[in-house]
């Protein structure tokens, strides 16, 4: 099985104040006993420490725990690097799906870009707007 990880759900993962944190694991265990591949990409690595930082007000001790869950020893997912031949790609991604009522980041719909390159199973989000793209858990 492969699965996609999203910035919402890797966040959540280690704030104990996020609203899906409990989920988020929950998930995870879903998942557990079965032969899984996890992957997500650098913009969403970018995303998380970046909300890390801005949600806990520059606190290193918070933001310590994502960098353990990317560089550490609590990482269990691989980060992807985008090639300059696949922004194009997914620069087509985002022309197809964004529209006025369904606003992606570029890093959205890089994620898209990876779930169809990898043809995964699922997308692990708890943002609505993959749905009616990808298979998404949440």
């Amino acid at each position: 099985m492969i699965i996609i990880l999203d910035t919402s759900f890797l966040f959540a993962l280690k704030s104990k104040k996020d609203q899906h944190h409990k989920r988020a694991y929950e998930i995870l265990n879903e998942f557990e006993g079965e032969k899984t591949n996890y992957f997500t990409n650098y913009f969403i690595m970018n995303e998380t420490l970046t909300i890390a930082i801005s949600r806990s007000h520059g606190n290193i001790s918070f933001l310590e725990k994502y960098i353990a869950l990317f560089f550490k020893n609590d990482n269990f997912f691989l980060v992807l690097q985008n090639t300059p031949q696949e922004f194009k790609k997914i620069v087509e991604i985002c022309k197809k799906y964004i529209t006025s009522k369904r606003l992606l980041s570029f890093s959205d719909a890089s994620l898209i870009y990876l779930y169809q390159k990898l043809n995964a199973n699922y997308i692990v989000s708890f943002d609505n707007h993959f749905d009616n793209i990808l298979n998404r858990k949440f």
